[in-house]
């Protein structure tokens, strides 16, 4: 059966049929957990992945072939990586640079709440001046003819601000983003409590291009809700896909689309949580050698996989003692051998929703 996506989205001007997409998460979203989605991606759907956070200052003097936040798989596509950063002669060669590799498009980080970047003045940081951020797109629109988009948070202090969203937001347009991602926690929140959805729906009706919503999207349910109620042109999914890298995957089947990913074929999206408890392990075993393949050195490789099951590890029961697992390995063997400990076990189960504080 055909995709019906039951909404209108913008960014089908993309020529985009997908409009459900992986976040940039620090520590996370490099080339190995990009792979692992992209292997739960169904057939004949283009998913955005990202990057996780680039500093342009650094990226000039760094190696693609060889930092492992950089790398990127043989022919990938519809990856985006995201730029950190605020001045010309960093952003314009970082962004010649990636080209190279053959991008979809461009993010800009305008909402990273901590401390090292607000040091700089990049981040959140950029939300507290509209035109000083505005020049920010202007710089990296006039390196790129891809399509930018900004990624920012409810407000760049302590409270939620509609009206100055939207405000900020026009900046961005008039600079031209091609699109936004609104993260609806303020600054001071970070990452905890629920994120307010309706928030990015407001300002969705005051602007022309795409806006997307990013934030305590745990669910395929969440993610279609929305869309399909609240308006919104996508849905980006943070947190959530470390416990369950399919998750694209249950919200293609839920909007109708019935084939399968490619290296899953003849199957269904696991659902339910012993199916997804399971399935999580699996992804692990997947997981471990994606970085085995891709991250430079094994104990490089290993702390990605801590911080990932650390993570991800919230959505399971006693998903603590998985975690602890993952810290007492010393190799990839040892690693694989204790996820294959608790594939064994029959009350490895998942929840659906966790809380946040």
């Amino acid at each position: 059966m055909p995709l019906r996506l039951g909404f209108d989205s913008r960014m089908s001007r993309f020529n985009l049929d997908f409009p459900f997409m992986i976040a940039p998460m620090v520590g996370l979203s490099h080339v190995s957990f990009r792979e692992l989605v992209q292997s739960y991606v169904p057939q004949g759907l283009s998913a955005i992945r990202f990057t996780e956070m680039l500093s342009t200052r650094r990226l000039p003097n760094e190696r693609l072939e060889t930092t492992n936040e950089l790398k990127c798989s043989e022919n990938e596509s519809f990856y985006i990586p995201q730029l950190l950063g605020n001045e010309e002669k960093y952003i314009t060669p970082s962004v010649e640079k990636l080209l190279t590799r053959n991008p979809w498009g461009f993010d800009i980080n305008m909402g990273c709440p901590t401390s090292h970047t607000l040091r700089h003045n990049w981040g959140v940081r950029l939300m507290g001046d509209k035109n000083y951020a505005a020049e920010v797109v202007r710089i990296t629109k006039n390196a790129t003819k891809l399509p930018v988009s900004v990624k920012l948070r409810g407000g760049p202090a302590q409270d939620e601000d509609q009206d100055y969203l939207v405000t900020f937001t026009e900046a961005l347009e008039d600079a031209g983003a091609d699109w936004i991602t609104i993260h609806p926690r303020p600054r001071a929140q970070k990452h905890k409590g629920e994120a307010n959805w309706s928030l990015a729906a407001g300002v969705r009706a005051h602007r022309k291009i795409p806006v997307v919503v990013n934030g305590d999207l745990q669910t395929s349910a969440d993610a279609l809700h929305v869309c399909q109620q609240l308006g919104l042109d996508g849905a980006m999914i943070a947190r959530a896909a470390t416990a369950r890298p399919w998750i694209l995957w249950q919200i293609a089947e839920d909007l109708g689309y019935d084939v399968a990913p490619l290296s899953h074929s003849g199957r269904r999206a696991p659902r339910g949580p012993e199916a997804e408890g399971q399935e999580y392990l699996a992804a692990c075993l997947e997981f471990i050698n994606h970085l085995e393949k891709y991250i430079d050195t094994e104990e490089k490789g290993l702390e990605k996989f801590r911080f990932f099951a650390a993570t991800g590890a919230r959505w399971l029961q006693f998903g603590h003692n998985f975690w602890k697992v993952s810290t007492q390995a010393k190799s990839y063997g040892a690693l694989r051998e204790g996820v294959l400990r608790f594939q064994e076990s029959s009350d490895f189960i998942m929840h659906d929703r966790v809380q946040f504080s």
